[in-house]
């Protein structure tokens, strides 16, 4: 799971480029994205932690995006909408960026 904390600070990091803050700031949101991800899934208790983490990694773009919303929204939780000079934001839900990727939670019954 570290080596793909890595890549995914990594591959932040650089899409920020000069706008991005520490590497250690946006490995908190790594981290939380990973967890976000692994919660969404809702993996099957019969999996290997190997078998999650080859999947997690066929969606490290998901879950680059989930660390890039978290980050992008840094201070402004939960908002539905802000306008500030002009200027008028209004948050998609996180549960786009699953649908945007096509990745689903597992059922379990």
């Amino acid at each position: 799971m570290d080596e793909l904390k890595t890549e995914i600070t990594t591959i932040l990091t650089q899409y920020l480029n000069d706008d991005a803050p520490s590497y250690e700031v946006m490995s908190v949101f790594s981290n939380r994205a990973m967890l976000a991800f692994k919660e969404y899934r809702n993996y099957p208790l019969s999996w290997t932690d190997e078998k999650i983490l080859a999947d997690m990694n066929r969606h490290k773009s998901c879950i680059a995006d989930l660390a890039l919303y978290e980050y992008i929204q840094q201070g402004a939780e939960f908002q539905s909408m802000h306008i500030e000079s002009g200027l008028y934001r209004m948050w998609q839900s996180e549960g786009s960026i699953y649908t945007h990727h096509r990745v689903v939670p597992f059922v379990t019954i």
